[in-house]
């Protein structure tokens, strides 16, 4: 099975200027990120998708440093993006997250895809985790029925797509280690805060260890709790916008089809 893991990135953000290539130990957050995803047993390709405006250069460079694909294409349609990235590399089955996630843990990615395997579930989340270590697990057939139906072409925040429509089968990971079981910690990049916040978990374990992993993470924070303090309050910020962005519309006879199937169901 070709699988591949897509990292949705742009330049755009306004937040925090150009936060996916601030640094980090001397490296661009993006390619810590990628040597995350490098570690992931299942993953037969990385491809970084971005957009094809002339600020987003600088991403394609980091790619061809770090010898992954990059595929540019619509800068505002992200499901029409990973779609036409997947089909051009033609992989069967694609794992996602942004690029503001450089402590994706490739454990899950892996348990993700283990599970794909046995059950072509449409969409597979790992929300117990800590916002910033997970990934979706996308069936491209789901992608593509997605594509077929929406009606805008700002497709950012698109979750609701699955949750919404009643069309998708999901599975939510089961986490099996308690210790990972933090939903309410932010390991994401969105702010200056979330920035001190990732450069202080560096320094604190990467000289020793690049290869440190999830558990590593939540030892750390659990000798030092003050450090959870720094972002904590970004969440709400967060959770805000996400709330303004997730709106979504589909072509209406999805919704007269969907209408009568629930009449069905409870007739």
């Amino acid at each position: 099975m070709n699988i591949g893991f897509l990292i949705t990135a742009r330049l755009k953000s306004r937040r925090l200027p150009l936060k996916i290539v601030r640094l980090i130990k001397g490296k661009p957050i993006l390619s810590h990120m990628i040597s995350r995803v490098k570690k992931a047993k299942t993953i037969s390709k990385i491809i970084v998708c971005t957009s094809t405006y002339k600020q987003d250069d600088r991403i394609k460079k980091i790619c061809d440093y770090e010898k992954v694909d990059c595929y540019r294409g619509h800068p505002d349609d992200v499901l029409l993006r990973l779609h036409e990235a997947s089909k051009k590399f033609d992989l069967d089955y694609i794992v996602n997250i942004t690029a503001d996630c450089p402590l994706v843990e490739p454990y899950y990615i892996d348990q993700i895809c283990k599970i794909y395997k046995k059950k072509k579930f449409d969409l597979i989340r790992a929300f117990d985790l800590p916002h910033g270590s997970w990934a979706y697990g996308i069936k491209i057939q789901a992608l593509k029925k997605i594509i077929d139906i929406k009606l805008s072409s700002k497709t950012e925040v698109w979750g609701r797509y699955f949750t919404d429509t009643n069309l998708f089968k999901i599975y939510d990971l089961k986490i099996k280690n308690k210790m990972h079981i933090r939903p309410k910690l932010r390991m994401t990049l969105d702010y200056p805060e979330d920035l001190k916040f990732l450069r202080k978990i560096y320094n604190e374990l990467y000289d020793n260890n690049k290869n440190f992993d999830l558990t590593d993470i939540i030892f750390l924070l659990n000798r030092k709790p003050s450090l959870i303090n720094i972002n904590e309050s970004c969440s709400h910020k967060y959770n805000q916008k996400s709330m303004k962005q997730s709106k979504f519309k589909t072509k209406e006879i999805i919704k007269i089809k969907e209408n009568l199937r629930k009449d069905k169901k409870f007739s």
